[in-house]
């Protein structure tokens, strides 16, 4: 059984902690592209349409595997992947994903983004324009946790 209690407040603890690892970088969180990202892109297949779950993975792979092609510009060392979600209220099927970022040296610092890339939005955009949403979707950062 568990301790709801202690849970919560081993998850206050990791937001504090989390808030003041966030607070104490000042290189601004800015996130970007590398100059090899086209190139980088062109050589991804791109998924246009199909059922959210299969959306879904094609992003998340996407983004996995341009992070370890060094494609992403970052503030520091660590890693992106995906972080939340929306939801459809009525369905319940994932509507798009958020990204966030793990910094190497953070004990539980997981930087998100503020919004989600929609799967709507991706169309028959290509691989780097999406690349280029997943930058933009965490333009204004927020500091979260790693759950207990």
């Amino acid at each position: 059984m568990v301790d709801l209690k202690a849970y919560y407040a081993e998850n206050r603890r990791r937001g504090e902690i989390a808030k003041q690892e966030f607070a104490a970088r000042t290189h601004g969180w800015r996130f970007g592209l590398s100059p090899s990202a086209a190139a980088w892109a062109a050589g991804q297949t791109v998924i246009s349409a199909g059922q959210p779950t299969a959306v879904e993975a094609w992003l998340t792979e996407l983004v996995r595997a341009a992070d370890a092609a060094g494609v992403f510009a970052k503030p520091e060392p660590g890693q992106l992947r995906t972080a939340f979600a929306s939801r459809d209220p009525l369905s319940e099927e994932t509507t798009g994903i958020g990204f966030g970022f793990w910094p190497s040296s953070a004990e539980y610092l997981v930087v998100h983004g503020s919004a989600v890339v929609a799967f709507t939005e991706l169309g028959s955009t290509s691989a780097y324009d999406v690349l280029a949403a997943v930058v933009e979707s965490l333009g204004v950062p927020r500091a979260r946790s790693e759950q207990a």
